[in-house]
């Protein structure tokens, strides 16, 4: 009698975790849309006034919601890896934004980071900062809402035959 329960309690902690990912995932879309309608892509020094530190903001915040459907989660299962398209430009774009997020966006890994001292003259010393631009290009925007849009295609019936499953039972 255990068993049907523990079954069920899986299939429901799935169907949870996909919804979740599939909510995480339009939300980055929605990011990489903003910043495609912006036209932010810029360096720092390219844009005047708190263009490039929004265009950061909604850069980190497409990097981790869609890391977000992907990464550890207490209580739910890993997504199965059958919801990532199968053909090496999705894999290889997946890869980037997944090493984003763990190296760049949710930690600072110093593979990333120089920061050197430098003398001025006899009195002044400054830092020489190495550090990564947080942008997307126009077309990388375009590959990720692509790639988003390839998950979700695949996603979505899941949830949708599970929703059906789990209300019948």
């Amino acid at each position: 009698m255990d068993i049907p329960n523990a079954a069920s309690e899986q299939k429901q902690r799935l169907y949870e975790r996909l919804y979740v990912a599939a909510e995480d995932l339009g939300l980055a879309r929605q990011y990489a849309q903003h910043l495609l309608k912006k036209g932010w892509h810029s360096a720092p020094w390219e844009r005047r006034g708190s263009i490039y530190m929004q265009q950061s903001a909604f850069v980190t915040a497409l990097v981790v919601s869609y890391a977000r459907a992907f990464t550890k989660s207490y209580g739910w299962p890993p997504l199965p890896e059958s919801v990532l398209p199968d053909n090496q430009g999705a894999k290889a774009l997946h890869k980037r934004l997944m090493d984003l997020r763990h190296e760049v966006y949710a930690h600072s890994d110093s593979k990333h980071h120089k920061v050197q001292p430098w003398r001025i003259d006899s009195k002044a010393l400054t830092d020489i900062r190495g550090a990564p631009f947080w942008r997307f290009s126009k077309g990388e925007c375009e590959l990720i809402t692509e790639l988003i849009d390839e998950i979700r295609k695949l996603l979505l019936p899941k949830i949708t035959i599970m929703r059906a499953e789990i209300a019948e039972a």
